[in-house]
């Protein structure tokens, strides 16, 4: 991703969070979110020295990336850019899951394998990920060759066949709404084929309404940079925040 783009990425993030928060509770409710930004902002460089010191002491190369090669089905691939360390841990604390040991974790557009290397950590049975990008998807089986649970398949997510077990599908906002709309397609239909536990985990969820919209899944739990959802196979969970907040 050029540094402009992140810029201007970021700034809309802003914007929208800020503009939302006094939507929902006016001006207090917007100040008080412009100092929750500002502070994240100051801790940034802390959390991305520690981030460069998890990649030199693993010996990954997750930095971020300018250009990505393919289009995709659809035309909507989102470039490359590593996922913070500190918010992919939360959201793993965050899964319903019990054990993860009884998952699988599918990554689909896994980028470089920063998620592959931390969900392995977490003790996913076997980490996955799908990446349309060959160069990323080189990039990704390179970091992750130290890795026994990881595998990394170069494709299309549009392509992908689920594995009939309970799985963990992760999305860091890799596509748009119509690659998005054709994955959530193949898991229901998935579900119908094998009932079981399915767990999206959505973060960044731009294009949310999509499986807010699917009656396969139901809303498990939302947080301001994440959603995650369940096959309605399963009991729902209580929602952790009520509001479905997601900003990216």
């Amino acid at each position: 991703m050029q540094v402009p783009s992140l810029v201007r990425r970021r700034a809309a993030t802003f914007r929208r969070a800020v503009g939302e928060s006094y939507r929902a509770g006016g001006v207090p409710a917007a100040l008080g979110e412009v100092v929750r930004l500002t502070g994240e902002l100051f801790a940034r460089p802390v959390r991305t020295w520690r981030e460069q010191r998890l990649d030199r002491s693993r010996r990954l190369d997750t930095r971020a990336e300018p250009t990505i090669e393919p289009s995709g089905t659809f035309d909507d691939a989102v470039g490359y850019a590593p996922i913070p360390v500190h918010h992919f841990r939360q959201l793993l604390r965050a899964l319903p899951l019990g054990d993860p040991r009884e998952f699988a974790l599918i990554d689909l557009g896994c980028g470089k394998g920063r998620t592959l290397v931390l969900a392995a950590d977490h003790g996913f049975a076997s980490v996955v990920g799908v990446e349309l990008d060959a160069r990323l998807a080189h990039i990704a089986r390179a970091n992750t060759v130290a890795v026994p649970a990881a595998s990394v398949i170069t494709g299309d997510a549009t392509d992908y066949a689920f594995p009939p077990g309970p799985v963990v599908v992760f999305l860091f906002n890799p596509f748009g709404a119509a690659t998005l709309t054709a994955v959530v397609t193949n898991l229901e239909i998935s579900l119908k084929e094998t009932p079981r536990r399915l767990i999206v985990a959505y973060f960044n969820p731009v294009h949310r309404d999509v499986l807010d919209d699917s009656p396969a899944f139901r809303l498990s739990s939302a947080a301001r940079h994440w959603a995650i959802y369940e096959s309605r196979t399963v009991r729902p969970a209580t929602l952790v925040r009520g509001d479905r907040e997601s900003r990216g």
